[in-house]
């Protein structure tokens, strides 16, 4: 995944899941344990909500 598509993600499932996106990246994690490339995108996205989290607070 590069890194626009990690970005893009992560603005959309924030917007859709709003106080739920924690266990809904979580969920995606488990669901792709097994899939190294899978969990590191999943592991990108999460980072990004972070990042995207920490600006709103500013």
């Amino acid at each position: 995944m590069e890194d626009r598509e990690v970005w893009i993600k992560a603005g959309a499932i924030l917007a859709e899941h709003r106080e739920h996106t924690e266990q809904y990246i979580v969920d995606k994690m488990v669901a792709a344990i097994g899939d190294t490339v899978a969990v590191k995108n999943w592991h990108r996205v999460a980072a990004a909500v972070d990042a995207i989290n920490a600006g709103q607070l500013q």
